[in-house]
């Protein structure tokens, strides 16, 4: 009778089971390493069309301009976007008459402000009006202050002085030449040129790269768009009604490139 040979078991070893866990092991963390770097780029990808969605405007976006506005409150529309927009809607077009213009001889320079000593002159009530922390000398000037400019949207410190005090200058929001070509010019309306050069309502504190960029404010030779605007598109809405309300109250007329472009961005910045 033959005997059936037995192969016999063999036991595990401690090493082996060692081995198959660490292999185990790197397959589970090549799997997670590789979940984690998708959902890595998934967020990239979401962050970056985030980031693009919320670039910023270009120098004509205006739509959403005045949602995003946090200007401080001297800066502000003297009247409701509605209403600016009303303004616009009703003014008379007509070609600019810009011959004959002459700032110095026809508008005067700074008068002098009552309610400042009677030294101090318009430009240092604007200042007064439109920075903070201001310190004035014996003769009410404004010697110093920090500026939130609405043109830039930028912060600085305004300091008197020979080589510092043109680095904030008061911008006339319709340029004098604006005013003058737009109405102003008629020999009937003369004594209107100072008061108007002296308007506080006409006149706003800017930083002097935005105030020299605008020039006259308009160019009459643009088929569109020819109104010039603040870098600043959270302060465009409050601007351009500025804008509006300044030519309403001195009865100033817009060439009609001027009128189109300011009643369809005051309508977003009403209706938007």
């Amino acid at each position: 009778m033959s005997r059936r040979h037995r192969v016999p078991r063999r036991k595990n070893s401690p090493v082996s089971w060692l081995a198959a866990l660490i292999i185990v092991v790197l397959i589970a963390a090549w799997q997670g390493f590789g979940h984690t770097g998708s959902a890595s780029s998934e967020a990239d990808g979401s962050s970056n069309e985030s980031a693009s969605q919320h670039a910023a405007p270009s120098t004509s976006d205006t739509s959403s301009a005045h949602a995003e506005s946090t200007v401080a409150p001297a800066f502000k529309t003297p009247v409701s976007y509605a209403i600016a927009l009303g303004y616009a809607k009703q003014e008379v077009v007509a070609v600019p008459h810009v011959q004959g213009y002459s700032r110095n001889s026809q508008f005067g320079d700074w008068r002098q402000s009552g309610s400042l000593c009677g030294y101090g002159t318009t430009r240092d009530y604007v200042l007064k009006r439109d920075l903070t922390n201001v310190a004035m000398n014996q003769y009410c000037k404004v010697e110093s202050g920090d500026f939130s400019d609405p043109y830039t949207g930028r912060s600085m410190h305004f300091l008197k002085g020979p080589q510092t005090s043109d680095e904030v200058q008061i911008d006339h929001i319709v340029a004098v030449q604006d005013a003058w070509a737009s109405g102003l010019w008629q020999s009937s309306r003369v004594g209107e040129r100072v008061s108007y050069y002296n308007d506080p309502q006409v006149l706003q504190a800017s930083d002097a790269s935005s105030n020299e960029a605008k020039g006259a404010g308009v160019d009459w030779d643009a088929a569109t768009n020819p109104v010039w605007l603040p870098a600043n598109v959270a302060w465009r809405c409050d601007y351009m009604a500025k804008r509006a309300y300044i030519k309403h109250k001195y009865q100033l007329t817009m060439s009609q490139a001027e009128k189109t472009q300011t009643v369809n961005l005051l309508a977003q910045c009403a209706h938007g």
